[in-house]
């Protein structure tokens, strides 16, 4: 029988007996083979809201990916779940992190996880009751892995932050006022400063960035020279193309799986995200080639203009 992994979270009401009756309800939908302990983190993406308690469970169900999606979706209601924004607070929240190891790619279901091998929070309890996935575990940051807690003692002894009212965030309009506050602090020459608004507060600082290092030319013997192309198939060539740059003060990730020196990569892959006032901010190719140099550490603080990767096109 399939064996799908789900992976649990609440912040709302009371989220240890919640995800306790989450799981008992799980029962219903086969076989639950191990469940985690349960784990507190940090919010994601809107972090003016209480921190999560999440957890995972190995399930054997003879139901279909879609099918049990359904069914998740059926008991989040049932627990009181009603919808509210993205990465908003929630009372329960069931997720598919992976099913029997298969691959889809479809607009509401994507498996596995798109986001699974970038989250501590669901790869810790996952990691806990299944082997396979420590490894990814232990590639993640230090300071990544560090958001996520282990909740020790009985469920009355455990104390969670009281919750706040949080308000839906304009993230596009957030991230064109970052943008020209971090362009206005470079072309000012300031070292920091501060806008308040309402309830959003952004804040930009700079210091001094360390030198950009030098563009990447290729060896002199590191292709050879041209010759006439055989069979009619065309030439290619790498050469020398572009250096890909923060465009936030903040913390690089790199995204899952992590492409290596060397290896080529389409146009518009994401190779990593700046983290910057709980926005993600992706770092993508503009066109396809060969990456030719990582100049960052994942998990490292960056500046803005600092340069992350570099990019050999292909002519």
């Amino acid at each position: 029988m399939p064996l799908a992994r789900i992976g649990l979270g609440a912040n709302l009401g009371d989220p240890l007996a919640t995800l306790d009756r989450a799981i008992a309800a799980l029962g219903g939908l086969g076989t639950v083979t191990a469940r985690s302990s349960f784990y507190r983190s940090a919010p994601w993406g809107v972090t003016d809201q209480p921190p999560f308690v999440n957890a995972a469970v190995l399930l054997e169900t003879a139901l279909t990916p879609r099918e049990l999606l359904g069914e998740l979706k059926r008991l989040e209601a049932e627990l009181g779940r009603t919808e509210t924004y993205r990465w908003g607070p929630r009372v329960v929240d069931l997720d598919i992190l992976d099913f029997a190891g298969r691959s889809l790619n479809e607009p509401d279901l994507i498996l596995p996880h798109a986001r699974l091998f970038e989250r501590a929070f669901a790869l810790a309890p996952l990691a806990e009751i299944d082997p396979a996935y420590r490894a990814a575990l232990e590639r993640l940051s230090a300071a990544a892995r560090a958001e996520v807690q282990l909740l020790e003692g009985a469920p009355g002894r455990i104390g969670l932050v009281a919750a706040r009212t949080a308000q839906p965030v304009d993230w596009d309009q957030t991230i064109a006022r970052v943008r020209s506050a971090a362009a206005f602090c470079v072309d000012a020459g300031l070292e920091r400063f501060r806008i308040e608004e309402d309830a959003l507060t952004i804040e930009v600082s700079r210091r001094a960035s360390p030198p950009a290092p030098p563009p990447v030319e290729p060896a002199l013997d590191a292709f050879p020279p041209a010759s006439p192309p055989q069979n009619g198939a065309a030439h290619h060539q790498a050469v020398p193309g572009q250096v890909l740059k923060a465009e936030f003060v903040g913390i690089v990730r790199f995204s899952r799986p992590a492409v290596a020196e060397g290896a080529p990569v389409e146009a518009g892959r994401e190779l990593a995200y700046v983290e910057a006032l709980g926005i993600r901010n992706p770092v993508r190719t503009t066109g396809p080639g060969k990456l030719a140099a990582v100049y960052v550490g994942d998990g490292q603080a960056v500046e803005y203009g600092q340069p992350l990767f570099a990019i050999e096109d292909e002519v």
